[in-house]
Order: structure tokens, then sequence, then C-alpha cells
């Protein structure tokens, strides 16, 4: 297959494989919150944030090495593939180790992290054990489904995911009903991980037979410097990426209290599906877009960026209005009255997705074309920032002082330096064109959402007016966007691509 029919395959795999993992987290939260209540879940939130923080010790070695996979995967040399692959094995058992050990150590401390330590949850440092379990065994796994990915095979990972997690939830709501247990519901969680990862490894080894091989060589004097040099700039990437966007939880949790962050997660579950898409198209369409970047002339490149970026300007434009106008009365029809927070925290939840969305083709394009260390200080600075600004905050509005900081770190620095670096080093193209495109693009957005906000306001709060909300939230802003760039390049070439896809997407 061409680089069209992969991306084709991955996208309706990827989206449909979504999708349907969505609709079981949505059923599967429900029956959480009615059976174990708002504290299990703002516990449940917070050790995913604790054990995400863990995940440092990955020192960004999956981004750098997948980096170093495109062109030999590009060019067919198995050897090469053979001995990154036998590094990246090497370099993954030692971090599920390390997470593993470094999670332990902090089991006697869990206290901290909260502000008052809810009583009536039994056995709180078994649960955060088995937590920390699951996250840790996935490392010992993960390294054979990156190759799928430079394969352009996601779609074999998406559907194998998909099925071992619909049996699982599946399981886990008929143990909640059943017993109310927490603890075998955790036991479930693993069970999965570990039967998903299996199989994943016994695909990838019966599409690479090579994986099986022990004989490796050495890899190039010049090919372990460069790796060592992007992991040390994705270790600091890494670094305030998690201190940015996995601390608000923890933040949360120990100056506003565990119920609070129990409710944030669930506007964060939310925010995280269509991140979890937004990821999942980008994951079709990044190993295309490292075959590019491998293959092709520096103006296909160019061409490439400017026509994603426009893409995601519409897409996340289109997702951050859906969300500001539709978030509260979902929660009232998922989960009933009593689950939502204070409005202005739910703009900035939104702006946040906005802002970090409208980064992912620049980190994108970065990523392909290797450009880790430039801007590799950038992280560490956003990370001191967001802590110091959200602390300071958190003391005089809350959640909501909380949410600013993130914003105001996010938009202090990587808003600007990423695209710098990419533009400069990676495009060869002025910066300000850029900036000047984000501006049009935010503009748009601002205008399409007041438009669309005004006609919401029309609507009752019943399940009608859900329905009717959701269908304009669905139509005008597409309408408008339409209207807005039916006579630029960047559309014409998306409508054409769009068909074309749907034809390919329908073939395969």
């Amino acid at each position: 297959m061409n680089r069209t029919e992969y991306l084709a395959k991955n996208v309706k795999f990827t989206m449909a494989g979504e999708l349907l993992l969505a609709l079981l987290k949505f059923v599967s939260r429900r029956v959480f919150v009615v059976l174990l209540g708002k504290e299990y879940l703002g516990l449940n939130g917070l050790f995913a944030d604790v054990l995400s923080m863990l995940s440092v010790a990955e020192l960004g070695a999956g981004v750098s090495i997948t980096y170093s996979l495109y062109r030999p995967v590009a060019c067919g040399d198995t050897n090469m593939i053979k001995s990154l692959m036998q590094l990246y094995r090497r370099i993954y058992r030692m971090v599920g180790a390390a997470v593993l050990a470094a999670g332990l150590t902090l089991t006697p401390f869990l206290d901290f992290f909260v502000k008052e330590m809810p009583e009536n949850i039994p056995h709180i440092p078994l649960i955060y054990v088995l937590n920390l379990l699951n996250t840790s065994i996935s490392y010992f796994f993960i390294y054979k489904s990156t190759l799928l990915y430079v394969h352009q095979k996601k779609y074999v990972e998406t559907a194998i995911r998909a099925g071992v997690t619909l049996a699982a939830t599946g399981a886990q709501i008929a143990v909640l009903l059943l017993t109310g247990n927490y603890l075998y519901y955790l036991l479930l969680s693993i069970g999965a991980t570990l039967i998903q990862n299996t199989v994943i490894s016994f695909k990838a080894n019966r599409l690479f037979p090579y994986l099986r091989e022990k004989n490796s060589s050495s890899l190039p004097a010049e090919t372990m410097e460069e790796i060592r040099r992007n992991v040390k700039a994705m270790l600091l990437h890494r670094v305030g990426t998690i201190a940015v966007f996995h601390t608000d939880n923890l933040l949360i949790s120990k100056f506003v209290g565990i119920v609070t962050a129990g409710l944030y997660s669930n506007y964060t579950m939310i925010r995280n599906f269509l991140s979890i898409l937004i990821t999942a198209l980008f994951d079709a369409v990044t190993p295309a877009l490292g075959n590019l970047t491998a293959t092709e002339s520096q103006t296909c490149k160019q061409d490439a960026f400017c026509r994603l970026n426009f893409f995601s300007a519409w897409l996340f434009g289109w997702m951050s209005i859906c969300l500001f106008f539709l978030y509260d009365p979902f929660m009232d029809l998922w989960l009933g009255s009593g689950y939502r927070l204070p409005k202005p925290a739910v703009l900035l939840i939104v702006l946040n997705f906005y802002v970090n969305s409208m980064r992912v083709p620049v980190t994108s394009s970065k990523s392909v074309s290797g450009l880790f260390w430039d801007d590799r200080y950038k992280s560490i600075l956003e990370a001191i920032l967001n802590l110091l600004v959200s602390v300071l905050l958190a003391q005089r509005w809350g959640i909501t002082g909380i949410l600013l900081g993130t914003l105001i770190s996010t938009s202090a620095l990587p808003f600007w330096i990423e695209p710098l670096v990419l533009f400069r080093r990676g495009l060869n193209l002025p910066v300000s064109t850029y900036f000047f495109r984000y501006g049009v693009y935010l503009s748009v957005t601002v205008l399409v959402g007041l438009i669309t906000g005004a006609l919401c306001q029309m609507t009752s709060e019943s399940v009608w007016g859900f329905l009717v909300k959701t269908l304009l939230c669905s139509v005008v802003p597409n309408i408008l966007y339409i209207a807005a760039y039916c006579r630029t390049d960047e559309f014409h070439f998306l409508r054409s691509w769009v068909v074309h896809m749907v034809k390919n997407v329908s073939a395969n």
C-alpha cells in the first residue's frame, strides 16, 4: 500500500476503535460514579497523575528512537531496524523497573498529595500499588508497538486494544455491579494490560519475524550519538510536559480538595477523549509525514505543514466550541446534578485544550524532523513558571487559579518558541507567517463561537434542548468555517483530500 492507503486504513480503524473505547469509558464512568462516588473518582484521578509524573523515567527515548526508525524503515534496512529495536527493548525494560521502584518509594507519602485523605476508602496504599503495577508492566512490551506505528500499521494495535478493552470493561462493570469492590476492578485492569501487550507483541513478531532473531550488529557511533543527544533534549521536554499537563489534579487535590479533583476528572475525561482522537488521528498521519520528511523535497514539507495546520485550526476550533457549549448540559445528563464546575473553570479548560491542541501540528512536524535539541530548556522554564503561578493563583481563586496558571505558562513560552524552532530549522520559512495565520484562525474561531453561542442561548435546558445544542454546534460552526475559508488554497486541497480519503477508507 502507498502512504495514502495506509493513512486511510489507520484513520478508519483508529477513529472507529477510539469511538468504541470512548463509549465504553463513559458507560464505565457512569457505573463507577453511581456505585463508588466522588471520592473514589478523585482518588482515581489523583493516582493517575502521580503515575504520569513517574513516566519521566522514559527519558524521551521512545520519541528519539521512533525518529531514528523512519529512515531505515523507508529504506528497508532490516539490520538497522533490528539494532534499534534491541536498544529500545533494553531501555524500556530498565524504564519499567525504574517506574516500579520509584512508585513504591512514594507509597508512604501519599498523604502529601491530598488536602484531606478520605477516611471512608479502605486499602488506599494497596489501591495505589495496583495502579502502579498496571502502569509499570506496560513498559516491558511497548517497544514492539512502535514498530507497527512506524510501518504505518497502527490499525493493528488499535484493533487489538479495542477488543481487549471491550472485554475488560464489560467484566469491570459486572464486577462493580455484583461486588462494588474497587480492588477487583483494578485487578481486571492489570490482567487486560498484560493480555493486550502480549497479543500486540505476538502480532508484531508475526509481521516482522526478524524481531525474534538474536543476532544484531552494533549501532553506528553517529547513530548512537544522535540518539543520546535527542534523549537528553527529550528528557527536558518530558519533565516540562509532565510538570505542566499532569499536575493540575495534584494541585487541585492539594489546595482545593479531592472531591473537586474528582469533578475536574470528569471534565478532563471528555477533553482527554477528544485528545485521544486527535492523537490517534495524528498518529495515523505522523508516520506518513515522517516518511515524507525522509524522502521528499523541502517544498513538499512546507506545503504539508501549511495544510496540516489549516486542518488543525478548523478541527480544534470546532471541538473547542462544542466543548464550551455542551460541557455542562452533558454533565447533567450523564452524571446528574451536582457534578458541574464553575463556568470560569470550564472556559479555562476549553482554552487550555485549544492552545495545546494547536501545538500538535508543530510538535508533530518537529518530531519527524528530529528537532528536539534547540528548545530543550523551554519545557523546564515552562514547568517552573506553571508551578509558581498555579500555586500562587490557587490560594486566591482555587481551581480557576490553577487552570489559569497552566494557560499563562503555555502561552508565555512554547506558544512562540516551538514554531520558531520548526520554521527556522525545519521548514526554512519566516515564523511570522505562522503567527499571522494563527491570528486569523483564532479570530475566525472566536467569531464563529459567538454566533454559535447566541443560537445555543435560545434553547432550553431539557434533553431536547441538549440535542438541539448538539445539532447547532455540529452544523453552524462548519458552515461558517466553509464561508470563511472557501476561497483559500488550503480549503480546496482539504476538500479534495477528504473526498480521496473517504474513497480510500471505503475501499480498505
